[in-house]
């Protein structure tokens, strides 16, 4: 029940020794370029110049106005998850106390750049001390914001190394390998892990990563990337081997979108319905390209992450018009607002003094786990402003509507009175309070959703940005027996239940996620022929007979 392997790695034809590095795996497959150092030793330009308070201010402006210029650009190619981290960075460069923090340190006598630097890693440090590790994880994201702020006053120099380039540096950050997407092979971090925003990005960017590996090469020195593997200066057979890895890749990738046609239905005649998490026109117009059933998930709040406000309906229905409109004729689950603390508006965001009060418990934190109120959770008005742009915006589609985080029946019935009767609205079950309550909230709801992202994190009781936070990780007893018993719950009382979570395209999981009778399987568009090729190899009785020896 292998998954199908893409980029099969090189490391036979890769000898260790003073060229060759193996580091910690942030994002998998193989790349071939020059290495092009980002970030390292003094600025090449010298010290920055004599700067006042306005040239900070200045050089803020311009680091966060190219933050957002790129992140638009990474929305309109569908890139939604880089282009939401890339918007959360340009919002830190907005941030008040990081530029009055670097104003008082230039008062203080430190030189432009220098109080940057100092700014933001006071603010890192006391991000990183926070006891939530989705917020201790911005951390990087700050140093990042203040290297480039640093380096727009110092007015650096771009790199001379041209493309296919292998970037490498101390601290690599989503926002380096983004600006060097169109030449970008791979990229080497000597700090960093599986859950940093850059190794998201690598992974969206399908584009190998390894953590834990400074190399040691000047910049144009050409290299191979093999998943975790570095070499340096490698033989003729070793890059030959690399790019039939590289051509391999491209042609599995053609062989799986030949598949597009076919039923997902497994070799024991058991249908799986495929469905796609979307959150721009782009991704739903790759979505339906990719053969899904319609949208499992569309997701609503990247588009109001800069908002000074809760958004109107108006403003509801100018951003879903453009992500509905491909999905016409097909399933729509629109989803809420879903904000968190890793994903705060400015309205909701008030720099790490507001950071700190949201996270002295993960109950007071998000309310997600008691029933109270958390930071994204909108007024009564707010709410029914969506929901009536939803339905306005919907009406081509089969829509649903889903509601995240329900911890209770009550919530369902409180939503379900402020939509038309005959649009279904759904729950998605992603707390273990929620699984309690199972049987009451399928009751309520016309459908579930699991979220097995904050489902497996809530069960194992690990923060969101935990290395050990994996999609396989929805394979361990206690988390599959709550996804098994929301599927009884959903048979029990005639609802249906999809998995929308990364454990949905996860290779390990999906025999299991069969094996306890999940039917409806919603992933990134990009997994869909992936998906698709591993349920046609499965039978769906090997599944549950696998299920039911881990769950004894």
């Amino acid at each position: 029940m292998k998954a199908p392997q893409e980029n099969a790695p090189l490391r036979s034809t890769f000898p260790r020794g003073p060229r060759g590095y193996t580091g910690v795996l942030g994002a998998p497959g193989v790349g071939l370029g020059r290495i092009r150092w980002v970030g390292t030793g003094a600025p090449p330009s010298g010290p920055s110049a004599a700067a006042s308070p306005a040239d900070l201010t200045a050089a803020f402006d311009t680091v966060a106005a190219r933050l957002r210029e790129r992140a638009d650009a990474l929305r309109a190619g569908g890139h939604t998850e880089p282009a939401e981290i890339v918007a959360t960075m340009a919002l830190i460069a907005d941030d008040p106390d990081l530029r009055g923090s670097a104003t008082a340190e230039l008062a203080a006598g430190r030189d432009p750049a220098g109080a940057v630097t100092a700014a933001a890693s006071t603010y890192a440090e006391l991000l990183a001390a926070l006891p939530d590790p989705t917020l201790a994880a911005r951390a990087a994201d700050v140093r990042q914001v203040g290297r480039r702020v640093a380096g727009v006053l110092r007015g650096d120099p771009e790199s001379t190394v041209d493309g296919p380039v292998i970037l490498a540096g101390h601290e690599l950050g989503a926002d380096d390998l983004l600006d060097v997407v169109d030449d970008l092979a791979g990229a080497v971090s000597q700090l960093g892990g599986p859950n940093a925003h850059v190794a998201i990005v690598a992974r969206a960017l399908g584009v190998p990563l390894a953590f834990g590996v400074t190399p040691d090469a000047a910049d144009g020195v050409p290299a191979v990337l093999d998943g975790a593997t570095l070499i340096l200066a490698p033989t003729p057979a070793q890059e030959h081997a690399a790019r039939e890895a590289l051509r391999a890749a491209e042609r599995r990738r053609a062989d799986l979108a030949a598949g597009r046609t076919l039923p997902a239905v497994t070799r024991d005649g058991e249908a799986v319905t495929l469905l796609a998490n979307v959150a721009t026109a782009e991704e739903s117009r790759a979505a339906v390209s990719a053969g899904a059933e319609g949208a499992g998930l569309v997701r609503t709040e990247l588009p109001f992450l800069t908002a000074p406000g809760w958004p109107d309906e108006a403003a509801h229905a100018a951003a879903l018009r453009p992500v509905l409109g491909p999905l016409a004729g097909l399933v729509a689950t629109v989803r809420t607002l879903d904000f968190a603390p890793d994903k705060l508006p400015p309205f909701l965001e008030a720099g790490v003094a507001r950071l700190r009060a949201a996270t002295t418990t993960v109950d007071e934190r998000r309310g997600r786990h008691s029933g109270r109120s958390y930071p994204g959770q909108p007024p009564p008005e707010a709410l029914a402003a969506q929901l009536a742009a939803i339905v306005a915006t919907g009406a081509g589609t089969r829509l649903r509507v889903m509601l995240p985080m329900v911890g209770s029946a009550a919530q369902v019935r409180e939503a379900r009175a402020l939509l038309p009767e005959d649009v279904p609205l759904g729950a998605m079950v992603e707390t273990e309070a929620a699984v309690k309550a199972v049987d009451e909230i399928a009751a309520a709801a016309d459908f579930l959703s699991i979220g097995t992202n904050d489902l497996t994190a809530s069960l194992l009781g690990l923060g969101r940005q935990d290395p050990a936070l994996t999609p396989a990780r929805a394979a361990e007893p206690s988390v599959l027996r709550a996804i098994a018993a929301t599927v009884a719950a959903g048979e029990r009382h005639g609802r249906p239940v999809s998995v929308c979570g990364d454990a949905a395209a996860d290779p390990y999981a999906i025999p299991l996620l069969i094996g306890v009778g999940c039917r409806i399987l919603s992933v990134a568009p990009s997994a869909l022929d992936t998906v698709r090729a591993q349920v046609r190899s499965l039978d769906a009785g090997e599944c549950a007979a696998m299920a039911a020896a881990l769950l004894g």
